[in-house]
């Protein structure tokens, strides 16, 4: 009678726990709650999950990449135009019928137009700046008191993981869109410059340019920097024309590979403009320059517009790939970790008809005396 019973309570308390097992499974859907209930499923579902969470955060991330490169894009495109315009101008302004009012007049409109540009350069998406480079929290560009405009940023890109240990450059710089290239020499060649330019060599490392009074009064060198801006010990001699304006030039060394670009800003290029439409009769060959140096700088823009076009394809792409693994993953999930709710449901039932039958058996087991039993 007492094993009969302890056979009775164990089967009992089995019915019990498989009772709370199916009632967790139709409730939540899941095939397990604990670890302990399937170590192998547990372990699968773990991995799952974490490939989910890897996944869902690369697809955030790519999104707000892809929602900042068409921002980009767009002011891209406008700032392309806006110089498109300019080179307008200046042709209107060079036409020998302009008068010096309308000169004055076009110079007036540019300034304008180098306010939008700054602006432009200035662009920002959730407090990140779109062409600044490496560093996005700070401005890409900054004007002084004297309405000079000068890029602050780097010519390093951002880069941005498209999936597990792989990452992508993101956007352009400042410099890929507002710089252009007014001199370039490789080694043995004369690199020509002025004290606007900056010059960079072929590793990207930039060298700036100070006086050193020996043995001309205008005479300096040139420093290297590397690519986090930290000074160097290499220098080159530059050597002044003496003329107004002043070129500097300076000897490439005889190294293979060797090559200094020498960049003029296009903001640069707007002050001369705007200051040869405003003085006519001492500028006129300074606006017949520009209007050569006006398309090196549209043409700046514009591969700097290409490229961009070329890394966000590469971010769509990914973002298309990233939904899709991210796809696979969640039906995965779903088909190793959810109940089969169908069977659950036929089980609960069977369950039922055995707590019933026991509970039968136990309760004409309390009705029993010991005679009864005996007999």
């Amino acid at each position: 009678m007492i094993d009969f019973s302890s056979q009775i309570f164990y089967k009992l308390d089995q019915l019990n726990t498989h009772n709370t097992k199916l009632a967790y499974q139709l409730s939540s859907g899941k095939k397990i709650n604990h670890g302990s209930d399937d170590a192998n499923l547990h372990t699968r579902l773990i991995y799952v999950d974490d490939k989910i969470r890897v996944y869902e955060g690369l697809k955030i991330q790519i999104e707000k990449t892809t929602a900042q490169n068409n921002v980009s894009d767009s002011t891209l495109k406008e700032i392309k135009n806006l110089l498109a315009y300019v080179k307008k101008e200046v042709i209107k302004a060079l036409n020998a019928t302009t008068s010096d009012e309308a000169k004055s007049s076009i110079a007036v409109n540019l300034e304008g137009i180098k306010n939008n540009l700054f602006a432009m350069s200035n662009e920002e998406v959730e407090g990140e700046y779109l062409y600044a480079g490496s560093n996005s929290i700070i401005k890409s560009f900054e004007k002084d008191s004297n309405g000079k405009i000068s890029y602050a940023g780097d010519r390093t890109l951002r880069k941005i993981a498209v999936d597990y240990n792989e990452y992508r450059q993101k956007g352009v710089t400042g410099m890929d869109i507002f710089m252009y290239n007014s001199s370039s020499a490789l080694k043995n060649e004369t690199l020509e410059f002025d004290t606007n330019n900056r010059i960079f060599d072929q590793d990207n490392n930039e060298w700036k340019f100070t006086t050193t009074n020996i043995p001309n009064p205008e005479d300096g060198i040139i420093t290297k920097y590397d690519e986090d801006g930290v000074i160097t010990n290499e220098t080159l001699q530059a050597i002044s024309n003496n003329q107004t304006p002043i070129i500097y030039s300076v000897q490439i060394p005889n190294i293979n590979g060797q090559k200094f670009e020498a960049q003029h800003s296009t903001f640069d290029l707007m002050d001369k403009i705007i200051n040869a439409l405003k003085n006519p009769d001492t500028s006129g060959d300074d606006l017949q320059e520009s209007l050569n140096e006006i398309s090196s700088a549209y043409s700046s823009a514009n591969v700097a517009h290409a490229n961009l076009g070329g890394r966000n394809k590469v971010f769509e792409m990914s973002l298309d790939r990233i939904s899709i693994k991210l796809t696979q993953f969640n039906i995965f999930s779903q088909k190793i970790g959810q109940a089969d709710l169908s069977k659950v449901a036929v089980e609960s039932k069977a369950l039922e008809l055995t707590y019933t039958a026991l509970y039968s058996t136990i309760s004409k087991m309390n009705q029993m005396s010991l005679v009864n039993f005996i007999k």
